[in-house]
């Protein structure tokens, strides 16, 4: 049997389902000691969100401030850890290019993750727009990305499109 979990830092560790066996997690390297715990209010209200999104370029950096740089539900309207992941990949690597004096990375709209960066961001201009979450997922931007094509589980496909935008390996190569 296969599990699939992700941990979240939110100042504990946090595992997404407590139906996870408590002692195959503690089996893992650093986990020994893994308990669950819920310390705000038993799950109750404590995922307030989308109060405050910060207004932000496509390349992460927020508006206004020079030297500061958001993902996730801060930097847009997104749902998931998955949005949240890559977006904070571009920040931070952003970031890097910041205090090197480099020019900031901003993903073309022929990937999945440039597009649905751009996409949210122009449409968190409208009343409309500041309605919708924005995912992989499901939802608007899941039919967006099969509409334009974008759309593919063919890791092949997605290699080769890559490399003909010249990002092959883009977010590991050393910047120093």
């Amino acid at each position: 049997m296969v599990y699939c979990c992700f941990f979240i830092h939110t100042g504990h560790a946090k595992l997404m389902t407590t139906y996870y066996p408590l002692e195959k997690l503690r089996k893992i390297k650093g986990l020994e000691n893994a308990k669950y715990v819920d310390p705000y209010a038993g799950g109750k209200g404590n995922s307030i969100r989308y109060l405050s999104v910060a207004p932000r370029d496509d390349n992460m950096k927020v508006k206004g401030v020079t030297n500061l740089f958001c993902a996730g539900e801060k930097s847009g309207l997104f749902v998931g850890h998955t949005e949240a992941i890559v977006t904070g990949t571009l920040a931070g690597h952003n970031a890097v290019r910041h205090a090197l004096g480099i020019p900031y990375l901003i993903l073309p709209r022929a990937t999945v993750l440039g597009d649905i960066i751009a996409f949210a961001n122009e449409e968190s201009q409208s009343r409309e727009g500041k309605k919708n979450r924005y995912t992989f997922a499901g939802s608007v931007y899941f039919n967006r990305m099969k509409e334009l094509g974008l759309y593919t589980i063919d890791k092949d496909e997605i290699q080769k499109r890559v490399a003909q935008l010249n990002l092959d390996g883009v977010f590991s190569k050393k910047l120093m």
